[in-house]
């Protein structure tokens, strides 16, 4: 499962490119990884860099937001697996909601996992956010 920053960065310059980025970023060529996003943004419209930079706060912001709610997916799924034990149904129907719960927490621990500790996708993320402000700043002047 991949964070949702590296799914922007796929989406923004491909998974062949994200591919080779993750390499780069593994030998500490950070400045060949913001030399190619930096000329295939120049290429765009500052209409279309604008988009990019109001999709990637979006995708920042549902990172963030992420980790944030966790806390309390924790306390729910806590809290359903508490009211369940004590509720009086039949042990299948406890055993099987559970199994649900338990699926479905899973899942959402997966995701929390993979964009919490993402660092390369950070560091990717990072380089793209500067190469787009540097050209935005560019075009103001």
């Amino acid at each position: 499962m991949n964070s949702v920053l590296g799914k922007l960065i796929q989406k923004e310059f491909g998974r062949n490119k994200y591919k080779i980025y993750c390499s780069k970023l593994d030998q500490k060529e950070c400045m060949d990884i913001f030399c190619d996003i930096y000329l295939d943004l120049n290429l765009s419209s500052d209409e279309h860099l604008s988009d990019r930079l109001l999709n990637l706060l979006r995708t920042v912001q549902l990172s963030v937001k992420i980790s944030q709610i966790f806390f309390y997916i924790t306390a729910g799924f806590v809290f359903g697996i508490l009211a369940l034990s004590l509720m009086p149904a039949l042990l299948e129907v406890k055993v099987a909601a559970m199994g649900v719960m338990m699926v479905v927490y899973l899942y959402k621990l997966s995701e929390y996992v993979a964009n919490r500790y993402c660092d390369r996708d950070v560091r990717l993320v990072l380089i793209y956010k500067t190469a787009l402000f540097h050209l935005l700043s560019e075009e103001g002047k």
